[in-house]
């Protein structure tokens, strides 16, 4: 499996604060206790709570940038599911390590090291992030900043479509551990 689009894409970025909640934020919180997973169900409702009108303007492969703590409270995925259903991609300041690892859990690519990213990007923009490089370009401004990349062990994970892409990779790879004893 591989990532749709590649690690280098184009598309217009959505900015959001700081201290964005997972729970309550990204996704309402009665999908998390109701453990809604279908994407066709959460995708309407992403960042509802934030800004209703939001999704009309999101398109699939848009960049969602955030500044410190985004996904922040408790890890859940549901909200990181519906992301990557909609091809959607991170760019932020920070992230909790717990959401950090169930974001790659769910294959939904994060840069999470872009320290003052919003600072030169602007709700709407259109840009260009490589996150091999750590290049990310503002082609609206013509801006260019260089970030940390992302992490080889990271780019794996989220390549094999997640923890679960990777336990089948890895499943078909030792046959032998697939059957009971």
């Amino acid at each position: 499996m591989s990532l749709e689009n590649g690690w280098k894409t184009r598309a217009r970025c959505h900015v959001l604060g700081d201290n964005v909640l997972h729970d309550g934020g990204v996704i309402r919180f009665d999908f998390v206790t109701g453990r809604v997973t279908d994407p066709a169900l959460i995708i309407p409702e992403l960042f509802r709570e934030i800004d209703p009108t939001l999704m009309d303007r999101i398109k699939p492969g848009d960049y969602i940038v955030a500044g410190k703590n985004f996904f922040a409270g408790k890890a859940h995925n549901n909200g990181m599911i519906g992301m990557k259903a909609l091809g959607l991609r991170v760019l932020c300041e920070s992230m909790p390590f717990r959401s950090f690892r169930a974001a790659v859990g769910v294959a939904l690519p994060c840069l999470t090291q872009c320290a003052g990213i919003r600072e030169y990007l602007r709700d709407g923009d259109e840009i260009e992030a490589d996150f091999e490089t750590g290049e990310v370009k503002n082609l609206t401004t013509g801006e260019s900043r260089s970030f940390p990349p992302i992490a080889r062990d990271v780019k794996v994970i989220v390549e094999e479509g997640g923890m679960k892409g990777l336990l089948a990779k890895w499943l078909v790879d030792h046959p032998e551990m697939a059957t009971p004893r």
